[in-house]
């Protein structure tokens, strides 16, 4: 009997082993590999880490659910009380390690944004979302939107599965879909300046781009002008009246170095 979701915590128990079994094979799990498995709820998705010999890291916030989980798993897991936008440091912080979660999708924004962009960095992260949000991370052009910038511009994004919501219980009001992030190496320096210049980019999605730009321009440049902006855009490939929705990552990593130049 699954214990009784509080929304709370955004709790939707995942009860559906094919979409467990789908994640695991995305992990590509080696026998002894560090997992950090963030809101183990009722363990489902839990046992099958253990099962796959990793070495599994848990961190649950619900303290109702601590004892259970204690009682079923024991020392073949290390469970930590607490919450995972507040732990001072990770208990996996001196080893690489990937992170698979099935997370409550109130804090999917806070989630993303720490593990892509602060140490240390996982390797690799499955995460389940609402399909929605899925979509907008994976996307390409001329569907990308702020979020898609930011997500590619740490980590090769693709989706796994995308889940029915009759696999989980409560049964949501929305889809869902297991995104995988495989985090780049280093990620560009210029990262924080390129993720300022898209946020001037799609400020306001009916306006064509330079338009958009031009601001952000005239912070370096005073004289400039759209003139001056379409003909950057030209320069990386692109019609002068092209919108945010249509750049690729290295669109714009080409164009934040040619407004700083």
């Amino acid at each position: 009997m699954l214990p009784r979701a509080k929304k709370s915590y955004g709790q939707n128990f995942l009860i559906d082993q094919s979409v467990v079994d789908k994640i695991l094979v995305a992990a590509e799990i080696t026998k002894g590999e560090s997992i950090l498995e963030i809101g183990p709820g009722t363990g489902l998705l839990t046992q099958a880490l253990v099962g796959s010999k990793a070495r599994v890291v848990a961190v649950e916030l619900d303290h109702d659910l601590i004892e259970p989980l204690v009682n079923h798993f024991g020392d073949k897991i290390e469970l930590i009380e607490g919450d995972i936008l507040r732990l001072e440091t990770l208990p996996v912080e001196d080893r690489a390690y990937k992170l698979i979660a099935n997370i409550p999708y109130n804090i999917t924004s806070p989630i993303i944004e720490k593990f892509l962009t602060q140490a240390p960095r996982p390797s690799r992260m499955i995460l389940m979302v609402q399909r929605e949000v899925a979509d907008r991370i994976v996307a390409k052009p001329p569907q990308m939107s702020l979020l898609s910038v930011v997500c590619q511009l740490y980590a090769n994004c693709s989706r796994v599965v995308n889940v029915r919501a009759g696999s989980f219980r409560p049964i949501p009001k929305v889809d869902s879909a297991v995104v995988q992030f495989d985090l780049k190496h280093s990620s560009d320096p210029l990262a924080e300046r390129i993720i300022h210049l898209a946020k001037m980019g799609f400020i306001s999605k009916r306006k064509q781009l330079h338009h958009n730009l031009l601001p952000y321009l005239r912070v370096r440049k005073p004289e400039a002008t759209s003139e001056d902006v379409k003909a950057m855009l030209v320069s990386i490939g692109h019609d002068p009246r092209v919108r945010a929705e249509n750049l690729t990552i290295e669109d714009w990593v080409k164009l934040e170095k040619r407004m700083n130049a």
